[in-house]
């Protein structure tokens, strides 16, 4: 009786499965909810340098800003004259008449949406500014810093 309990006992200590060990096994699942999301990153400002009465359109310049969204989610892009709460899904185009040097522009953007791959996808605002304009400055060159209506709004729809 010594010999097997001594037996037992060495078999334990070195891992060896006496004949009466048992197990059993159970599957479980794991339920994952992903909510879907895009950021917006700072946009740069949109710069017109325009002469009064030129004879030819003027393109905007920068206006450069990227989307990251959950790959696979579809998201779209409109724009709102002014900063007020925005109200989607926003316009195509705006149109606007800067009340400070009392020019008129119109404001797009690159691309009317796309499709997110979890990476920061890059677009731009486009901006025209119309041809003939005389617009409002009693020096030899003005800027529109005192604009009360110079910002604007991007709205991200997903």
């Amino acid at each position: 009786m010594k010999k097997i309990l001594a037996s037992v006992l060495v078999a334990s200590a070195f891992g060896i499965a006496t004949s009466d060990a048992a197990n059993t096994s159970g599957q479980f699942n794991v339920n994952i909810t992903l909510n879907s999301t895009c950021s917006l990153s700072a946009i740069t400002a949109v710069a017109f340098t325009y002469t009064s009465l030129q004879g030819a359109v003027q393109n905007s310049t920068a206006g450069g800003y990227t989307v990251t969204c959950t790959n696979s989610l579809p998201y779209t892009f409109g724009l709102q004259a002014g900063t007020a709460a925005a109200t989607p899904p926003g316009a195509a185009t705006i149109t606007v008449t800067d009340n400070a040097v009392n020019l008129q522009y119109v404001l797009g953007t690159s691309a009317a949406g796309g499709t997110g791959n979890g990476a920061a996808q890059a677009y731009n605002l486009t901006g025209t500014m119309a041809a003939s304009q005389s617009g409002t400055c009693g020096v030899a060159s003005c800027t529109n810093a005192a604009a009360t209506n110079k910002a604007q709004t991007l709205i991200l729809n997903f």
